[in-house]
């Protein structure tokens, strides 16, 4: 056996099951040697630093998360086919890559319109002008800007119908979002405050493994806390993201897994639905936390009243 991935048969040599899966999710192995190599170049001639600032080839990320993305296609056929079955609306990719996400949506749900945003500016040219090749500038709009939130809105909310986004998705970026801000909940409630008629999410992450060893955890994921780990960013564990979901009234209506470390979750807010479904206008207050204790409902009941009060006419 050759490192584990080749195994001799006869006079050839065949993949074994490690090689098939480091062959399907090459998109891991990209991103990690191509992708990361410009940070992980500096740790030779920076030893004794706490940390080592993040740098990256940009395209060979982008190219790598379409590879993650495409390796279990039935993962993005079930989330076309959830778009596809609501009322047509525009979903947002927030960390959109080169929108090899949306392509591939937009094949799955014929209706829908797409926004993909993302941070580098180069990926997201080169995107655009793959898209418009493909005939399909009509239906996908791309722009190159943060999806970070921060206390004010972003200049780029203005440009777009934010009323129309109904679905939101992220894959492999929450993580460093949450901790470059004030966590998981912070940064979807400021999502959610930027596209008020949201009634579906869809984040893809890698999570933290507990995991007393690493021989219990796929093969890439050394190397992807290794990554983390020098560059100051936090992983956060399945509870940490299934609380943040609880804690805005998300209910994970399904869970995509390809390894323990990799899920998919999609997201639904019945109450938003609902209240939209039959035409109620509602206003919306997010609370950090201390949703069961007394002062916090006495303070938010006191903060409605007015609204209350127009509505019984008093």
């Amino acid at each position: 056996m050759r490192a584990g991935f080749l195994i001799r048969r006869g006079h050839r040599y065949r993949l074994t099951r490690t090689g098939h899966d480091v062959g399907k999710n090459r998109g891991f192995g990209r991103v990690a040697v191509r992708g990361w190599e410009p940070t992980f170049r500096q740790l030779s001639a920076s030893p004794h630093r706490e940390y080592i600032p993040a740098a990256t080839e940009p395209g060979e990320v982008a190219r790598g998360c379409t590879d993650i993305a495409r390796r279990r296609p039935e993962i993005f056929e079930a989330i076309g086919r959830s778009i596809a079955a609501g009322t047509p609306g525009t979903t947002v990719d927030l960390g959109c890559a080169d929108a090899g996400r949306v392509m591939a949506l937009a094949g799955l749900a014929g209706r829908e319109r797409f926004l993909g945003v993302d941070i580098e500016d180069g990926v997201i040219a080169a995107a655009t002008a793959e898209l418009t090749a493909r005939g399909l500038g009509d239906r996908i709009t791309l722009l190159a800007r943060s999806v970070q939130p921060e206390v004010h809105p972003p200049a780029w909310l203005a440009t777009v119908d934010r009323a129309a986004v109904t679905t939101a998705m992220s894959f492999f970026l929450l993580h460093q979002l949450a901790s470059d801000g004030a966590g998981i909940a912070a940064v979807l409630r400021g999502w959610m405050d930027w596209f008020p008629n949201l009634r579906r999410l869809v984040i893809g992450d890698g999570y933290l493994l507990e995991a007393p060893s690493w021989t219990q955890q796929p093969w890439f994921s050394p190397t992807y806390e290794i990554y983390h780990a020098v560059t100051g960013v936090r992983l956060w564990t399945r509870q940490e993201y299934e609380q943040a979901f609880a804690e805005l009234g998300w209910t994970a209506r399904r869970r995509l897994e390809d390894h323990t470390m990799l899920v998919t979750s999609l997201c639904t807010d019945v109450l938003r639905g609902e209240l939209q479904r039959l035409g109620i206008p509602a206003t919306y207050d997010l609370a950090a936390a201390g949703t069961h204790s007394w002062p916090y409902w006495r303070d938010h009941l006191a903060a409605a009243w007015p609204v209350l009060a127009a509505a019984l006419g008093s």
